[in-house]
């Protein structure tokens, strides 16, 4: 029968002696069983399997189930019936059949959750940052698991776990990255496939236990911290990096800030779309003002990752990985609430100043204490900045040195205009609807 199509034989009540017989005459191809409807017996070359069919029209199109229930003589014809029965229980129960030509791989997993997290952060009014670290993950997973069915990966979880071993040892961080990828995206397409086994593919994986990093700069630490600051050749990376220590803002949102979420008029700015969700206003002081001006009075170079032209520190979304300073990003937010702490600030006062979410208090009556202590607030800002510009060794003269040295600077920026002197102009830009006047906004400067 070599070069054949193997043929299906008439139905006929198989057992273990008939499949015997099949086998002594190299008989290749299937039985089906006539005691239970879609039991079929499989003689290959190599193997004889039994196989469960099941057949269905779904929206006008006939689709087949077929599954690999065991192998004979392992698994005998009457344990083979019984196993042929729960599948059918199975199917009877409403079950939707997915053949494996129909079935979701990874590589289709992949792809939707990648659209889904571009739609997530569009709706936050976020960068879509996340999406673009799982693209470059996919490099990692998808030459290995891109092929395989989400089925055979929930069968499989041993091959996943093995892996994730193996790659661990090379980089433990992307290892685990990628098997919580590999988990969400599971999760979310069983949302839409019923017939995905309930076993996660990464059900054998132990994930390492990261505890958040809590470094702060020493406060014997802020000479070195200035010195390098000072080196920096950028006026608006100094500016972002100053802005966000005296703020305690989360980088992300610090870079996020535009030109027209500064209120010179009240010095306030805001925080839109913070991580709780809601927009935080915060007070300005000289000294944020200051780290304000070296941005927004600096010429703007050309940058790819400058997609926004009204940001007040334009191409600095990443910028905090590549600085080349004693701490940077997060670690600036530590040190601010570690001052705050030092100089005794209200818990309260401090965490609406960093934009936290209290537990126990409502959203809406957060937004009505922070009304109630926006003098508070205000003073306990200004008690702050003072203490870490003190600590820097920064005065009103250096600070007005660093905007008059600034190389992009104007000769206007370059006198270091007060905040107050500013207030006509940002009335000018709510007059036109908000819009900054020319490139670059010169409103706010520094003490």
């Amino acid at each position: 029968m070599t070069g054949k199509k193997p043929r299906a034989r008439k139905a006929r009540k198989l057992t273990d002696e008939h499949i015997t017989a099949l086998r002594e005459f190299e008989f290749r191809g299937l039985v089906p069983d006539s005691v239970v409807q879609g039991l079929f017996i499989y003689l290959g070359v190599h193997r004889t399997s039994w196989i469960y069919k099941k057949w269905a029209r779904v929206k006008g199109k006939l689709k087949s189930r077929e599954k690999t229930i065991g192998h004979w003589p392992a698994l005998s014809t009457p344990a083979a019936r019984i196993e042929a029965l729960k599948e059918a229980a199975t199917f009877a129960s409403g079950t939707a059949i997915v053949s494996k030509k129909d079935a979701t791989t990874f590589a289709t997993a992949f792809a939707r959750h990648l659209e889904h997290l571009t739609k997530k952060a569009t709706d936050k009014g976020k960068p879509d940052r996340w999406r673009y670290n799982v693209e470059k993950l996919g490099k990692i997973m998808l030459p290995t698991f891109g092929h395989w069915t989400l089925v055979e990966m929930s069968h499989r979880p041993d091959i996943v776990s093995d892996w994730h071993a193996e790659l661990y040892k090379q980089t433990p961080v992307s290892a685990d990255h990628c098997a919580r990828i590999i988990r969400a995206i599971y999760r979310r397409e069983a949302r839409r496939d019923r017939s995905l086994p309930p076993a996660l593919p990464t059900s054998a994986i132990e994930f390492t236990k990261y505890e958040p990093s809590q470094v702060a700069l020493d406060f014997k630490a802020y000479p070195a911290w200035r010195k390098a600051w000072e080196a920096l050749e950028s006026p608006v990376h100094r500016g972002y990096h100053l802005f966000c220590l005296l703020t305690g803002c989360r980088p992300g949102e610090g870079s996020r800030i535009k030109l027209n979420d500064i209120d010179t008029d009240a010095r306030m700015f805001v925080i839109r779309n913070a991580k709780a969700g809601k927009d935080i206003h915060l007070p300005i002081t000289p000294e944020i003002a200051f780290a304000i001006s070296l941005a927004v009075n600096a010429e703007a170079k050309p940058h790819h990752e400058v997609k926004e032209t009204d940001l007040v520190f334009p191409g600095c979304r990443q910028i905090s990985q590549r600085a080349e300073l004693p701490i940077r990003g997060q670690a600036l937010r530590h040190s601010y609430s570690t001052v705050a702490v030092d100089l005794k600030i209200d818990d309260l006062i401090r965490h609406f100043l960093m934009g936290h979410a209290p537990k126990g208090i409502s959203q809406d009556y957060v937004a009505l204490l922070i009304l109630q202590n926006g003098p508070a607030m205000r003073e306990a800002q200004e008690q702050i900045s003072k203490r870490i510009v003190k600590l820097l060794g920064l005065t009103s003269a250096t600070l007005r040195e660093e905007i008059a040295s600034g190389p992009a600077a104007s000769t206007l920026a370059g006198r270091g205009r007060a905040l107050k002197n500013a207030r006509p102009l940002a009335r000018s830009i709510r007059a036109r609807g908000g819009k900054p006047l020319g490139k670059r906004l010169k409103a706010v400067s520094a003490v």
